[in-house]
């Protein structure tokens, strides 16, 4: 009995305090302004805004062409005449953009369209590009705008679940599949996938490297390889 006693004495001084004991005026709610800017930096441009931009063509310190940026993919653009498919707008779009090391590493986009991995020193990505065959150029840009906007969940909701999308190449030849594992991870066309061994097999999948560039006009991510579902005819140069 005594210890309730106690209590009801701590309790009765620590109320007391509580009313007499503070004079001091009830703080302010604080407002979190964070230093960095969390919108989408490139939600106010279409993809071809974004793609001739110093941010994605910019070089090097040394003058030379950045693995990440899209200098040939602008070349290749612009060759084969389909600047209105990245800059219309358009929300539905995925634009899945081939990075310069999609073009310039082996056996890839420059050696597809030219018949030759070679590139001259001092070649530009235009200069390149006129000597490419142009139809099959416009094929690869094809098969990499995917008719559906497609972020790292949605609609990719479950992991190692195959999503077969469509590109801009109409029929079964223009199926392309995405998949993302539990760390949100995307690759593209890679076994098991209902797609034919074209596609799947032969280092044609990739993973896509980085994601979400969101614009006006739809998403893109990027690829450091470009991927296929029915080969790209042999170039005629």
């Amino acid at each position: 009995m005594k210890n309730i006693k106690n209590i009801k004495i701590l309790a009765l001084a620590s109320f007391t305090m509580f009313l007499f004991g503070c004079d001091l005026d009830m703080q302010e709610r604080f407002v979190f302004e964070p230093d960095v800017d969390l919108t989408d930096p490139f939600a106010n441009i279409t993809a071809w805004e974004f793609l001739n931009s110093p941010q994605a063509t910019g070089l090097s310190e040394d003058g030379e062409l950045i693995n990440d940026n899209f200098n040939y993919l602008v070349a290749a653009i612009e060759a084969a005449g389909m600047i209105d498919e990245y800059n219309t707008p358009n929300s539905g779009r995925t634009y899945l953009l081939l990075n310069n090391e999609a073009f310039e590493d082996n056996n890839d986009v420059i050696d597809l369209i030219t018949g030759s991995e070679e590139v001259a020193e001092g070649e530009t990505p235009a200069q390149v590009m006129a000597r490419a065959d142009i139809d099959v150029l416009r094929l690869i840009l094809q098969y990499h705008i995917i008719t559906t906007y497609i972020t790292q969940n949605d609609p990719l909701i479950e992991f190692d679940v195959n999503y077969e999308f469509q590109t801009l190449i109409p029929g079964e030849a223009g199926k392309i599949v995405l998949r993302r594992d539990n760390r949100l991870r995307i690759d593209v066309n890679t076994n098991p996938a209902p797609l034919p061994s074209t596609a799947t097999d032969g280092g044609n999948n990739e993973r896509l490297r980085n994601y979400n560039y969101v614009f006006n006009n739809g998403i893109g991510h990027s690829l450091n390889d470009p991927v296929r579902n029915q080969p790209y005819p042999a170039p005629s140069i």
